[in-house]
């Protein structure tokens, strides 16, 4: 029984400490986009340098993947044109192991957010799961309508 108690509360403290740094990165990329005082290679310390993004956009039913420095040029190109992510609204919640369903530190979230380009605000919903090696998030799977939100950026602004 002890041994059963101690697991999960090591666990349950792991998904803490990857929780509070979730929610630090989350508080910098909102800063990021809002002001200058807050570089992209900050931000990137949260990340482990074999970092991975996968995401699934229409027609990818396996999915694509981008890298760390990928992920960081495409922060930067919306920043440089003027784009404004802001994530708003989260719920978090203990991820777990795909392959023995107990709970290992992982971190899901249900998240709202927009996009403003030039005067108009596109909002959105998204999941992700993501997954941290030595408090740093290595690697993350995101699912939302990409395409809905690019044909909506795209009616609206002068979005390229």
């Amino acid at each position: 029984i002890f041994s059963f108690l101690f697991s999960c509360s090591d666990t349950y403290n792991q998904y803490e400490n990857n929780l509070s740094i979730l929610k630090e990165t989350v508080f910098l990329i909102n800063n990021y986009f809002e002001n200058d005082s807050v570089s992209d290679s900050i931000i990137a310390n949260y990340y482990d340098n074999d970092f991975v993004f996968n995401y699934y956009p229409v027609d990818f039913e396996k999915g694509k993947r981008i890298s760390k420095s990928d992920y960081f040029k495409i922060l930067k190109s919306m920043k440089l044109k003027q784009q404004n992510l802001n994530i708003f609204h989260s719920i978090y919640l203990p991820g777990i192991d795909e392959k023995t369903f107990k709970t290992d530190g992982s971190v899901r979230v249900y998240y709202g957010a927009s996009i403003d380009v030039d005067t108009t605000q596109v909002k959105f919903s998204g999941y992700q799961t993501i997954n941290f090696k030595n408090g740093k998030i290595l690697e993350v799977w995101e699912w939302l309508d990409y395409t809905g939100v690019f044909l909506n950026l795209e009616k609206n602004t002068r979005y390229k």
